[in-house]
Protein backbone atom coordinates (compact mmCIF):
# COMPACT_ATOMS: atom_id res chain seq x y z
CA UNK A 1 0.00 0.00 0.00
CA UNK A 2 1.27 3.54 -0.90
CA UNK A 3 0.88 5.69 2.32
CA UNK A 4 -1.05 8.81 1.65
CA UNK A 5 -2.11 7.82 -1.48
CA UNK A 6 -5.73 9.37 -2.91
CA UNK A 7 -8.24 9.48 -5.63
CA UNK A 8 -9.87 12.70 -7.37
CA UNK A 9 -13.24 11.98 -6.91
CA UNK A 10 -15.44 13.95 -9.16
CA UNK A 11 -18.95 12.31 -8.06
CA UNK A 12 -20.06 9.06 -6.78
CA UNK A 13 -23.23 7.08 -7.51
CA UNK A 14 -24.06 3.58 -5.85
CA UNK A 15 -26.60 2.31 -8.00
CA UNK A 16 -26.86 2.19 -11.92
CA UNK A 17 -28.08 0.05 -14.66
CA UNK A 18 -27.00 2.37 -17.42
CA UNK A 19 -22.71 2.09 -16.52
CA UNK A 20 -22.03 -1.30 -17.56
CA UNK A 21 -23.41 -4.75 -17.33
CA UNK A 22 -25.97 -5.30 -13.61
CA UNK A 23 -26.63 -3.28 -10.95
CA UNK A 24 -23.11 -1.45 -10.23
CA UNK A 25 -21.45 1.39 -8.36
CA UNK A 26 -20.21 4.07 -10.39
CA UNK A 27 -17.22 6.19 -9.75
CA UNK A 28 -16.31 9.43 -11.62
CA UNK A 29 -12.52 10.38 -11.35
CA UNK A 30 -11.58 13.88 -11.19
CA UNK A 31 -9.10 15.06 -14.37
CA UNK A 32 -8.56 14.34 -17.93
CA UNK A 33 -5.55 14.66 -19.70
CA UNK A 34 -7.60 14.16 -23.42
CA UNK A 35 -10.25 16.49 -22.77
CA UNK A 36 -12.12 15.49 -25.82
CA UNK A 37 -14.38 18.62 -27.41
CA UNK A 38 -18.20 18.12 -26.88
CA UNK A 39 -17.75 15.63 -23.73
CA UNK A 40 -20.97 16.18 -21.48
CA UNK A 41 -18.52 14.91 -18.00
CA UNK A 42 -16.24 18.59 -18.99
CA UNK A 43 -16.57 19.38 -15.27
CA UNK A 44 -14.16 16.70 -14.65
CA UNK A 45 -11.32 17.42 -17.27
CA UNK A 46 -9.38 19.91 -14.81
CA UNK A 47 -6.98 17.68 -12.48
CA UNK A 48 -7.92 20.29 -9.80
CA UNK A 49 -8.17 18.54 -5.92
CA UNK A 50 -12.35 18.18 -6.05
CA UNK A 51 -13.43 15.25 -3.57
CA UNK A 52 -10.03 13.27 -1.88
CA UNK A 53 -10.40 10.05 -0.75
CA UNK A 54 -8.23 7.19 0.78
CA UNK A 55 -8.62 3.78 -1.44
CA UNK A 56 -9.67 2.30 1.52
CA UNK A 57 -12.46 4.24 2.10
CA UNK A 58 -13.78 4.31 -1.26
CA UNK A 59 -12.89 0.59 -1.32
CA UNK A 60 -15.40 0.30 1.90
CA UNK A 61 -18.05 2.59 0.69
CA UNK A 62 -18.48 -0.05 -2.35
CA UNK A 63 -18.42 -2.79 -0.04
CA UNK A 64 -21.12 -1.14 1.64
CA UNK A 65 -23.40 -1.36 -1.19
CA UNK A 66 -25.62 -4.36 -0.90
CA UNK A 67 -26.62 -6.34 -4.37
CA UNK A 68 -24.13 -4.74 -6.98
CA UNK A 69 -22.49 -7.00 -9.79
CA UNK A 70 -19.74 -4.36 -10.16
CA UNK A 71 -18.26 -1.09 -10.00
CA UNK A 72 -17.50 1.35 -12.83
CA UNK A 73 -14.68 4.14 -13.25
CA UNK A 74 -15.38 6.74 -15.39
CA UNK A 75 -14.33 10.25 -15.22
CA UNK A 76 -12.16 12.60 -16.11
CA UNK A 77 -9.47 9.80 -16.96
CA UNK A 78 -9.31 6.99 -14.98
CA UNK A 79 -5.74 5.80 -15.94
CA UNK A 80 -4.39 8.96 -15.00
CA UNK A 81 -5.23 7.89 -11.38
CA UNK A 82 -4.16 3.99 -12.27
CA UNK A 83 -2.32 3.58 -9.29
CA UNK A 84 -5.14 4.50 -6.46
CA UNK A 85 -7.69 3.34 -8.39
CA UNK A 86 -5.78 -0.43 -8.63
CA UNK A 87 -5.65 -0.23 -4.53
CA UNK A 88 -9.09 0.21 -4.50
CA UNK A 89 -9.88 -3.16 -7.20
CA UNK A 90 -7.53 -5.37 -5.03
CA UNK A 91 -9.21 -4.16 -1.52
CA UNK A 92 -12.72 -5.05 -3.02
CA UNK A 93 -11.40 -8.18 -4.59
CA UNK A 94 -9.56 -9.26 -1.23
CA UNK A 95 -13.07 -9.22 0.34
CA UNK A 96 -15.73 -9.86 -2.45
CA UNK A 97 -13.94 -11.31 -5.54
CA UNK A 98 -17.11 -11.34 -7.63
CA UNK A 99 -17.18 -7.87 -7.78
CA UNK A 100 -16.47 -7.06 -11.56
CA UNK A 101 -14.67 -3.89 -12.71
CA UNK A 102 -15.88 -1.59 -15.85
CA UNK A 103 -13.73 1.49 -16.63
CA UNK A 104 -14.24 3.82 -19.42
CA UNK A 105 -11.25 5.98 -20.91
CA UNK A 106 -10.69 8.26 -23.56
CA UNK A 107 -7.02 6.60 -24.77
CA UNK A 108 -6.95 3.90 -27.59
CA UNK A 109 -6.71 -0.04 -26.07
CA UNK A 110 -3.76 -0.12 -27.63
CA UNK A 111 -2.39 3.35 -25.76
CA UNK A 112 -3.21 1.66 -22.97
CA UNK A 113 -1.64 -1.34 -23.32
CA UNK A 114 1.54 0.18 -24.49
CA UNK A 115 1.85 1.53 -21.17
CA UNK A 116 5.28 1.79 -19.52
CA UNK A 117 3.36 2.42 -16.38
CA UNK A 118 3.25 -0.51 -14.37
CA UNK A 119 0.50 0.55 -12.48
CA UNK A 120 -1.17 0.71 -15.64
CA UNK A 121 -0.53 -2.72 -16.56
CA UNK A 122 -1.80 -3.85 -13.69
CA UNK A 123 -5.14 -2.05 -13.43
CA UNK A 124 -5.56 -3.29 -17.04
CA UNK A 125 -5.30 -7.00 -15.79
CA UNK A 126 -7.83 -5.65 -13.10
CA UNK A 127 -10.36 -4.66 -15.83
CA UNK A 128 -13.12 -7.01 -17.29
CA UNK A 129 -14.53 -4.38 -19.40
CA UNK A 130 -12.81 -1.49 -21.28
CA UNK A 131 -14.69 0.98 -22.82
CA UNK A 132 -11.65 3.17 -24.91
CA UNK A 133 -11.49 5.88 -27.61
CA UNK A 134 -11.93 9.14 -27.22
CA UNK A 135 -15.27 10.69 -27.88
CA UNK A 136 -15.98 12.75 -31.27
CA UNK A 137 -18.61 14.91 -31.78
CA UNK A 138 -19.14 14.37 -35.58
CA UNK A 139 -18.98 10.08 -34.88
CA UNK A 140 -21.62 10.69 -31.90
CA UNK A 141 -24.01 7.06 -32.22
CA UNK A 142 -26.66 7.14 -30.11
CA UNK A 143 -27.64 2.97 -30.87
CA UNK A 144 -24.41 2.14 -28.73
CA UNK A 145 -24.19 0.71 -26.02
CA UNK A 146 -22.02 1.92 -23.13
CA UNK A 147 -20.47 4.34 -25.54
CA UNK A 148 -20.84 7.94 -27.39
CA UNK A 149 -18.94 7.61 -30.87
CA UNK A 150 -18.87 4.95 -33.09
CA UNK A 151 -14.68 5.06 -32.86
CA UNK A 152 -14.97 3.90 -29.17
CA UNK A 153 -14.34 -0.07 -28.76
CA UNK A 154 -15.87 -2.12 -25.74
CA UNK A 155 -13.05 -4.81 -24.86
CA UNK A 156 -13.45 -7.87 -23.29
CA UNK A 157 -10.40 -8.23 -21.13
CA UNK A 158 -11.63 -11.53 -19.23
CA UNK A 159 -13.82 -14.49 -19.66
CA UNK A 160 -16.45 -13.13 -16.93
CA UNK A 161 -17.96 -11.16 -20.30
CA UNK A 162 -17.85 -11.45 -23.79
CA UNK A 163 -19.41 -9.63 -27.43
CA UNK A 164 -22.35 -12.66 -26.96
CA UNK A 165 -24.30 -10.83 -23.81
CA UNK A 166 -24.98 -7.95 -25.52
CA UNK A 167 -27.70 -8.67 -27.48
CA UNK A 168 -29.66 -9.02 -24.06
CA UNK A 169 -27.52 -6.13 -22.23
CA UNK A 170 -29.21 -3.83 -25.39
CA UNK A 171 -32.08 -4.84 -23.87
CA UNK A 172 -31.99 -4.71 -20.66
CA UNK A 173 -29.61 -1.57 -20.22
CA UNK A 174 -31.29 1.71 -20.31
CA UNK A 175 -29.81 4.06 -22.13
CA UNK A 176 -29.75 6.78 -19.11
CA UNK A 177 -30.54 7.00 -15.82
CA UNK A 178 -32.23 9.90 -13.34
CA UNK A 179 -31.08 9.75 -9.62
CA UNK A 180 -32.90 11.76 -7.01
CA UNK A 181 -31.10 12.12 -3.91
CA UNK A 182 -30.76 14.72 -1.38
CA UNK A 183 -33.39 17.27 -3.55
CA UNK A 184 -31.03 16.72 -6.39
CA UNK A 185 -31.21 15.15 -9.64
CA UNK A 186 -28.12 13.16 -11.20
CA UNK A 187 -27.76 12.05 -14.94
CA UNK A 188 -26.30 9.77 -16.07
CA UNK A 189 -26.05 7.52 -19.59
CA UNK A 190 -25.84 7.70 -23.51
CA UNK A 191 -29.02 9.85 -24.21
CA UNK A 192 -30.58 6.38 -26.51
CA UNK A 193 -31.93 7.12 -29.78
CA UNK A 194 -35.49 7.90 -28.01
CA UNK A 195 -34.43 8.89 -24.52
CA UNK A 196 -37.11 7.36 -23.57
CA UNK A 197 -35.16 4.12 -21.55
CA UNK A 198 -35.38 5.98 -18.42
CA UNK A 199 -34.55 4.42 -14.72
CA UNK A 200 -35.24 6.35 -11.71
CA UNK A 201 -33.56 5.97 -8.69
CA UNK A 202 -34.63 7.16 -5.48
CA UNK A 203 -32.69 7.94 -2.09
CA UNK A 204 -29.02 7.20 -3.88
CA UNK A 205 -26.25 6.07 -1.65
CA UNK A 206 -22.93 8.77 -1.68
CA UNK A 207 -19.23 8.30 -1.14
Amino acid sequence: MSEGLLLNVAATMARSISNGPGLRAVVWVQGCTIGCPGCYNSSTHPHAAESLHAPSDVANWILSIDGIDGVTFSGGEPFEQAQAILQIINLIQEKNPEINVFIYSGFEFQTIESSTDDSVKELLKMTDILSAGPFIAKLKDNSLLWRGSSNQELRYLTERYNSDMEISWMKDSPFEEYHLHQEQIHFTGFGGPHSNNLKTIIGDLSL
